[in-house]
């Protein structure tokens, strides 16, 4: 966990000398970065945002929790934002898109049933890198967007960026 004041950053799941054959697929913060695909944080008020690795950050790996996990969360003091991002490959958008979904409602149970978030506004959203954007409404889209908001009372979004 982490607590940054920059007015814009990035988060991958990379280092720099990233080695596809052994990827670290634990989330971090750059803060300088060439790749306009990464998922972007917007904090204009330069204030104080918490970052926090989920997946294979608070959560390893492991048989004590087998659970599917999103990548990371942030989080300021008045808003919580799950975040899963999948690399997206032109037949596979829907397939990833599904399985963001699916890390991204079982975290938040997780979270929900150990934490008390009366005080924040919870969201989630998923980030498909993609150098050509697509449309993003469909019907099935919409339904789990309801479904986030019956069962979970969180909204959900599917964008590259949050603004703080």
């Amino acid at each position: 966990m982490e607590i940054r004041t920059e007015t814009v950053f990035w988060v991958d799941e990379y280092p720099n000398n990233y080695n596809i054959s052994t990827p670290t697929g634990k989330s971090f913060v750059m803060t300088q970065t060439n790749d306009e695909l990464l998922f972007t944080v917007k904090n204009e008020q330069a204030k104080e945002i918490t970052f926090l690795a989920i997946d294979k950050g608070i959560f390893l790996d492991t048989p004590n929790f087998p659970f599917q996990k999103c990548d990371f969360a942030l989080f300021d003091d008045s808003r919580f934002c799950f975040v899963e991002c999948k690399d997206s490959v032109a037949k596979q958008r829907s397939k990833e898109r599904n399985s963001a979904f699916n890390q991204l409602k079982e975290t938040i149970l997780v979270f929900k049933n150990n934490i008390d978030f009366s005080d924040y506004e919870i969201e989630a959203q998923v980030s498909l890198k993609a150098r050509r954007v697509y449309p993003r409404q469909s019907c099935s889209r919409e339904d789990k967007v309801k479904e986030f908001e019956d069962e979970l009372n969180v909204a959900l979004y599917e964008n590259n960026e949050i603004t703080f």
